[in-house]
């Protein structure tokens, strides 16, 4: 058994998330399954000897984004505020969240997936299941198919109304410290989940740089004092800044581009491999469903995080597969084989529908510019329900776009087709779901691919330019970043080698 340990944090990395987790549950119900549940769930029996499989997981986040998962205890000794008080009270009282369309269809008397499947295919399904699933997501928590352990739920205290969650660098390290010392994460929490695990291989890392970047930096630099070679697989969710679609404030903008930077910085020193999400294509329509419903923020991010979580699910698939002899570290070797080039990005095609799809709907999640053969190091392929005929247009567009110098640095995985559960916005972006008999899903192919690429120095050469002219420049938005200036002149340096290490040569190539 090889054990992962995943950490999320952020609204849209818990968003994709619960996806993933919804995902990791929906393999369970199949009579023969293809992922082992060991890997991602870790068991607990409760008093009455009932035994769960909950995640093997921390997730971070603003308490308020917790929905339904929040706690609303007075006190954790169940005092009552007139035992401590013997004055006059005026009692306030938040509101209290109502369950979501979805949670009250889950839990339903004698809910099971046939019940589930046999709502779907009614004549009412198609309406039923859009007014739960689309228009009424209020929170991540709305559409989750998993318990969490209390300890997973990691409830980070609201910022005061006059402060935004874009924290400056300084005081994101500051609330991990204070929250680390008052919840005893990294030697409660963390450290039950670890050992736990007979044989961990790593963990898995999603978060969003913009609210939670120098959060996750003192995160990684406090794991790796106590854990120094355990592979992680980081997908760091950027905001935008450092390209010309982000349409915040200059100041505002200036300080996410040096947030980002220095959360860059501190993957490439302590993270094993960091797949790039650029977050402004969640925000565009380039590679999407045509179908895709775009009434609110909160039915944007609920459909765009579920087809983003279906590639990462797919990339890291082999890490939990039955029969494989793929873990972190060894896709994190061969991806890395050159040693320098720890940041990777990640491209696929959702749903994959036909050979056409690999010339004209492949889109990549980490950069603006296409993958051209000659710029590849190494990749990972996985193919999921690819019928053979499609598979052998895949190896033949596979043959002519790959060079031979990287071919020994190629892998290609098949897997099952992926599972759609009822959490999924199936309606807004899979038309035409496939659906065998006696299946309690209905699954779709797709195709996903996770490599190392000269794209992704570009990346690092528009921080390393942006935050080089600023400097240059001495801008007054500097000033919101609170850097010195010496450690901003000392960041340029680390990222322009970040780029050179990234290109594949210490020769400068054209935009």
């Amino acid at each position: 058994m090889k054990e992962i340990l995943y950490v999320q944090a952020g609204f849209i990395s818990n968003y994709v998330g619960t996806h993933f987790w919804n995902t990791q549950e929906s393999y369970m119900h199949a009579e023969d399954p293809e992922v082992d549940p060991n890997v991602s769930f870790c068991e607990s029996v409760d008093a009455q000897e009932t035994s769960t499989l909950y995640p093997r997981l921390l997730t971070f986040d603003k308490k308020s984004n917790f929905g339904t998962l929040g706690d609303f205890n007075a006190t954790e000794n169940g005092d009552s505020p007139t035992s401590l008080w013997g004055g006059p009270i005026a009692e306030f009282r938040q509101e209290q969240i109502t369950k979501s369309a979805y949670q009250v269809f889950m839990e339903r008397e004698g809910y099971d997936e046939q019940n589930d499947r046999d709502h779907r295919d009614n004549t009412t399904s198609a309406t039923a299941e859009q007014n739960r699933n689309s228009g009424k997501i209020r929170y991540w928590s709305d559409f989750s198919r998993v318990y969490y352990l209390p300890r997973s739920l990691q409830k980070i205290p609201d910022p005061p109304d006059w402060e935004t969650d874009n924290l400056n660098w300084a005081a994101g390290q500051e609330l991990f410290e204070r929250y680390n010392e008052e919840s005893e994460l990294m030697e409660g929490a963390l450290r039950l989940f670890v050992e736990d695990c007979d044989n961990i291989q790593g963990i898995q890392v999603i978060n969003d740089t913009n609210t939670f970047g120098s959060f996750m930096s003192s995160f990684f630099e406090s794991f790796r004092d106590e854990y120094h070679k355990l592979p992680s697989f980081a997908f760091p969710v950027l905001s935008g800044a450092a390209t010309p679609k982000y349409d915040g404030g200059q100041s505002q903008r200036t300080k996410q581009i040096v947030n980002e930077a220095l959360y860059l910085r501190t993957l490439d020193e302590f993270s094993s491999m960091n797949i790039l999400i650029q977050e402004p294509e969640l925000r565009s329509s380039t590679g999407w469903s045509g179908t895709m419903n775009k009434d609110s923020r909160s039915g944007d991010i609920y459909q765009e995080s579920a087809i983003l979580s279906s590639h990462i699910e797919t990339a890291t698939l082999p890490f939990r597969l039955n029969r494989t002899s793929y873990d972190v570290s060894s896709v994190c070797a061969q991806l890395n084989w050159r040693g320098n080039a720890r940041f990777g990005e990640l491209s696929g095609i959702f749903p994959f529908s036909s050979p056409s799809d690999l010339q004209n709907k492949l889109h990549n999640f980490s950069c603006h510019l296409p993958i051209q053969a000659s710029n590849i190091f190494a990749r990972f392929d996985v193919t999921r329900g690819f019928s053979q005929a499609d598979l052998n247009d895949y190896e033949a567009w596979t043959a002519k776009n790959q060079s031979s110098a990287t071919a020994s640095y190629f892998t290609h995985i098949r897997g099952r087709a992926y599972p759609l559960p009822s959490s999924f916005p199936t309606a807004q972006l899979v038309p035409s779901p496939q659906k065998a008999e006696g299946d309690p899903f209905a699954k779709v192919p797709l195709y996903t691919s996770t490599s190392t690429t000269s794209n992704t120095s570009r990346v690092f050469e528009k921080y390393a330019s942006s935050i080089e002219e600023l400097v240059k420049t001495r801008s007054s938005t500097l000033l919101a970043t609170e850097i010195p200036l010496d450690d901003l002149k000392d960041l340029v340096n680390d990222l322009w080698t970040m780029h050179y290490n990234s290109s594949g040569d210490s020769e400068e190539m054209d935009l």
